[in-house]
């Protein structure tokens, strides 16, 4: 049987088991205990081409065999400031950690679902507020020691101390003394509180080896050794490293859970090129295997030569953030005018049909997103109206826009805002930013940019993450947040939303911090594109995963 062959029986029993997942999270109310075993899972891989790039059924099917080269390279305008698992926590970051660390769950597939991967089983109590997990008894870390329970609760209650980067989708949900050790490899989670999406959360749990970090804890237990040195057990370790220019991640040969394929990757290279056409070219003339953050006239063309590129909707949200805080743009009025002021159409322009308008904070792919909210759309007479109502009715200031070097959609995004608050009297100056950079900027409202573009991506496929970390308070200086968006109505919707299982409840409180997002103006809410990457034709054993960072998992692949 050949490996393609191998792959799609895999795939089917992969998402067969997915499947039965979901059947037994929605039966935990009426039973006392869930179960579910990884089984095949353990051996699961994915898709061998992107979805309507592949081969068709008359081809014939390619059997993948070691190339004269297995190393992967990627050319990518964002930087990695950190592989620190309990403070990194955006696209670029996720995908490394993805690579470095093992969870006890991992994304997979779209819609995306949590599969097993240090969890051999688990079972839950009747209110889903106790989670028993017994893990894989043959994970090791990178150097040869056991993945235990013990480093579980190490690595989550390090998560926790930290309190920052994924520490926000357990806020509320876990604390101290909620991970307990049963055994060498058995570990109970009880959680403060029942939550719905928890085993979506678990692959951001990446488990750390407490001895490792341990010896290298200084002051700061461990943030600054784990800025660029790992204490993982993922299926890629640590090759040359060179900050600002190129990151090497080598395979770990006896990767304790294997391979899909015979022919996985050597390793791959993160290679930062900030400049967007030298990235293309990069690209087109063979030196990379794939780049990140390409405008979508860019996609369309290289699609047309060959290339491939997602065609599946994603659940990334584009928004252009203000300042809530500090200077003009702390004032609603002035929020709203600019609202009201900038051109959607033109925004949308910008992606050539590969995004649709956003409705709100929510993706439209996302089913929580409410469709039939009042909007801000394009009217220069309600902009003038809501100047009127501000400190300073006839303008005659200048907003900083602030965007992420080599990021050609959101200098455009500037361009468009530019010229729109030219006719309020308002002057834009378009500044760009290394990610890095502009992300050191966020944590004080007084350092923040008035203006700036994000990309926001989901961790886990969940309005309770795309809400709280962009909107709750405590989130304020986090790059989910960097307007500093704090109001006490916003947190008490997102709290107790957080704190039922009554889904219709829930879905009646997201409904409420929706629109109270669009009444208090936090953002110029933008489109929701289709990904962003464009990838050569010589790829297989990709399957694209909307989560963060899973659109980036490497494990998977072979050339």
């Amino acid at each position: 049987m050949d490996n393609r062959k191998t792959i799609e029986m895999i795939r089917t029993e992969l998402r067969g088991d997915a499947r039965r997942l979901e059947v037994n999270r929605a039966a935990i109310s009426r039973r006392t205990f869930l179960r579910w075993t990884a089984g095949a899972a353990g051996t699961a891989v994915l898709s061998a081409f992107l979805p309507g790039c592949g081969p068709s059924a008359s081809e014939p099917t390619p059997t993948p065999t070691l190339a004269k080269s297995q190393k992967f390279i990627m050319g990518s305008a964002v930087d990695i400031y950190t592989i620190d698992p309990a403070v990194g926590f955006d696209t670029a970051i996720g995908s490394s950690l993805i690579g470095l660390y093992d969870a006890l769950f991992r994304h997979v597939g779209n819609p995306p679902q949590a599969i097993p991967w240090l969890a051999g089983s688990y079972e839950a109590s009747e209110d889903a507020t106790e989670w028993t997990f017994k893990l894989v008894e043959n994970a090791v870390f990178h150097d040869g020691s056991s993945v235990t329970a013990a480093a579980v609760k190490y690595s989550a209650d390090r998560l926790l101390r930290i309190d920052k980067g994924a520490a926000s989708l357990f806020a509320g949900i876990i604390g101290k003394g909620s991970v307990s050790v049963l055994g060498d490899h058995t570990v109970k989670i009880k959680l403060l509180q029942p939550f719905g999406p928890f085993l979506d959360t678990l692959p951001w749990l990446f488990i750390v080896n407490p001895d490792l970090v341990e010896a290298n804890a200084g002051s700061d237990d461990g943030q600054t050794w784990l800025t660029d040195h790992e204490a993982g057990s993922g299926p890629f370790t640590m090759g040359e490293w060179k900050p600002g220019e190129l990151y090497e991640f080598k395979a770990v040969p006896n990767y304790w859970r294997g391979w899909p394929v015979e022919a996985h990757l050597e390793g791959y290279v993160r290679k930062i090129i900030e400049d967007a056409a030298a990235r293309l070219q990069a690209l087109e003339q063979g030196e990379v295997d794939m780049v990140d953050w390409a405008l979508p006239e860019e996609q369309l063309r290289l699609k047309e030569m060959g290339f491939l590129i997602v065609e599946e909707p994603s659940m990334q949200i584009y928004d252009i953030k203000l300042n809530n805080q500090e200077g003009h743009t702390a004032d609603l009025h002035v929020r709203k005018a600019i609202s009201y002021a900038f051109d959607y159409q033109a925004l949308e322009e910008i992606w050539a049909d590969r995004a649709v308008l956003a409705e709100g904070p929510l993706p439209p792919s996302l089913e929580w997103a409410a469709r039939d909210l009042e909007v801000y759309r394009l009217d220069l007479e309600k902009a003038r109206a809501e100047l009127a109502q501000s400190p300073w009715p006839e303008g005659g200031f200048d907003l900083d826009y602030v965007y992420v070097t080599g990021l050609e959609e959101e200098r455009k995004t500037g361009e468009i805002l530019r010229d729109q608050l030219a006719k309020l009297n308002i002057k834009v100056n378009i500044i760009p930013m290394a990610w890095a950079d502009a992300v050191s900027t966020f944590q004080d409202s007084k350092t923040a940019p008035p203006i700036f573009p994000l990309y926001s991506s989901t961790a886990h496929p969940d309005p309770d993450n795309y809400l709280w970390s962009g909107y709750h308070s405590s989130q304020a200086g986090e790059w989910t947040n960097p307007g500093h968006y704090q109001n006490p109505d916003m947190d008490d919707l997102l709290e107790r939303a957080r704190a039922t299982v009554d889904q219709a409840e829930r879905k009646k409180l997201y409904r409420q911090a929706q629109q109270l997002a669009l009444d208090d103006a936090v953002n110029i809410f933008g489109v929701s594109s289709l990904d962003f990457h464009i990838y050569s034709p010589h790829i297989k054993g990709f399957d694209y995963c909307p989560v963060m960072g899973s659109e980036e998992d490497f494990y998977w692949l072979w050339l």
